[in-house]
């Protein structure tokens, strides 16, 4: 077993792997910006560092620089950048969409916007070689790739003091940015614009000095910027951590592993009780149904399950949240408990939760019994007519002895396929019974970041849910050898 079970575990690695990579690109290949309508909430601090025009861009430079998304997808050649490269992306921006496009201005407007600190090298060759207002664009768009983001922490987080320290650096040079050694007003003589050119010779000396473009002079270094300054890179960089950072969420700055964990109460709470009451009574709805084959209560149990899972989780939401929490009172309307619950004792917490729970776990339970005891009979009716079954009722045995104790253990069969399947079930939660009950769990967080467009968590929850179907599957194997002796290990 032991051996079965580390070949199992070490085929979900690459498993893994390509899992992770199918949900990278369907997300990254989504149309639009990733929380499109929250990146200025990271453009508070630092708006007089530019001029007019970029600072209007600027919340939203940051918010693509600090989640890795102004960077290419899987190899960065920007190490390379050429100055006609740049000076041709800069003449699409002065002459504009009028005779480029709207399209052609977008992206070259996107690239200078991206390239940053790589294209701060090439641009400083063409400050030195232009004149006139290709010099000015030249100017204003050198200032926009030297400026330098501060680093976004989580909510909560304490920064070292070598992180405080690199922050006030990062500030300093940027103030230094708008100081008039490194600028010159529209129409400036040649005299001052060569000043201001000799002042900015002398910046770049400096900062070349601290290895800021160290890679200009290492091809092993172009190589692995090549390879992990990327989308991707950054993304299984983070991935193959310990423990794995998942990234920070679009809407303020939490850990996704840290807005999961602080779900799981409210999922865990619904779902497991939910998922154990359907297994339980689905089993002895199943084994009831298969021992009295094509009775009037196998059939009428059969028209009562199909009746319940015919009725859509919303709409037998809808009416017993009206029926008897709005109309008759005897339960919350929604909400996992009551306001006052943090302070009362343990029990009286328990019961206030329960009472909230009463009516979403109804709605969450009553499908999947309706479909796992249609499984569970159909195992057992396979099962009843095996010749076990027959030599143990020809021994004389009690009838209940040989469904329980001999039938049920193989009719169990599709039911732990099932079960292969249901941890991230019980992750993902009931987006529909979450919503409508206002129950603030994985289901809610998800619908949540989709309508954001918060792709780091969907991506988590993605993730985990991968995984906890991959352990699913594998404790399936196990079971399916502890129930049916005729599957080996071997």
């Amino acid at each position: 077993m032991l051996t079965y079970v580390t070949k199992r575990l070490l085929i979900m690695i690459p498993t893994f792997l390509g899992v992770s990579l199918m949900i990278w690109l369907v997300m990254t290949s989504a149309p639009g910006e990733p929380a499109g309508g929250k990146q200025q909430q990271f453009g508070g601090d630092g708006g007089s560092e530019m001029d007019n025009r970029d600072r209007e861009n600027r919340s939203a430079r940051m918010f693509r620089e600090q989640f890795a998304l102004n960077r290419p997808r899987f190899y960065n050649d920007w190490t390379g950048l050429e100055p006609q490269q740049i000076r041709e992306a800069i003449k699409i921006v002065r002459e504009g969409s009028r005779v480029h496009g709207a399209r052609s201005l977008r992206k070259a407007t996107r690239s200078l916007e991206d390239w940053g600190n790589y294209g701060v090298p090439p641009l400083m060759q063409l400050l030195e070689t232009t004149e006139g207002d290709e010099q000015e664009d030249v100017l204003r768009f050198l200032k926009l790739a030297a400026f330098r983001f501060k680093p976004i922490w989580r909510s909560g987080y304490q920064p070292t003091a070598e992180e405080v320290a690199e922050v006030s650096a990062i500030e300093a040079g940027n103030v230094r940015l708008k100081s008039k050694t490194l600028n010159w007003k529209r129409g400036a003589a040649p005299a001052e614009r060569a000043a201001v050119v000799a002042a900015w010779k002398k910046w770049f000396a400096e900062e070349s000095a601290t290895g800021r473009w160290s890679y200009a002079d290492s091809g092993w270094e172009r190589l692995a910027l090549g390879l992990t300054d990327t989308q991707f890179g950054k993304y299984w960089g983070n991935l193959f951590q310990l423990p794995p950072d998942l990234g920070l969420s679009f809407q303020g700055n939490r850990p996704v592993l840290d807005i999961i964990l602080s779900k799981l109460k409210y999922s865990l709470s619904l779902a497991v009780p939910s998922f154990l009451l359907a297994w339980i009574l689905a089993v002895f709805l199943g084994v009831t149904s298969a021992a009295k084959h094509n009775t009037l209560l196998d059939q009428g149990l059969g028209v009562g399950v199909f009746m319940l899972y015919s009725i859509p989780s919303f709409l037998m939401a809808t009416v017993v949240q009206t029926k008897f929490a709005a109309e008759m009172g005897w339960f919350p309307t929604s909400k996992f408990e009551s306001t006052g619950a943090p302070q009362m004792n343990t029990w009286n917490h328990f019961l206030d939760v329960l009472h909230h729970l009463a009516l979403p776990l109804f709605c969450y339970t009553y499908g999947g019994l309706a479909y796992i005891s249609r499984q569970a009979r159909s195992g057992m009716l396979e099962v009843l007519k095996s010749d076990f079954v027959r030599t143990a009722r020809a021994k004389g045995l009690k009838e209940s002895t040989v469904l329980w104790k001999h039938a049920v253990r193989n009719g169990m069969m599709p039911l732990i396929t099932l079960l292969g399947t249901a941890l991230p079930v019980l992750l993902a939660g009931s987006v529909v019974i979450e919503f409508i009950f206002q129950i603030p769990g994985f289901g809610q967080l998800m619908i949540n970041s989709i309508f954001n467009k918060d792709y780091n968590v969907v991506m988590g929850v993605s993730l985990i849910s991968a995984v906890l179907t991959l352990i699913g599957l594998l404790i399936a194997d196990i079971l399916y050898a502890a129930v049916d002796p005729r599957v080996s290990f071997e």
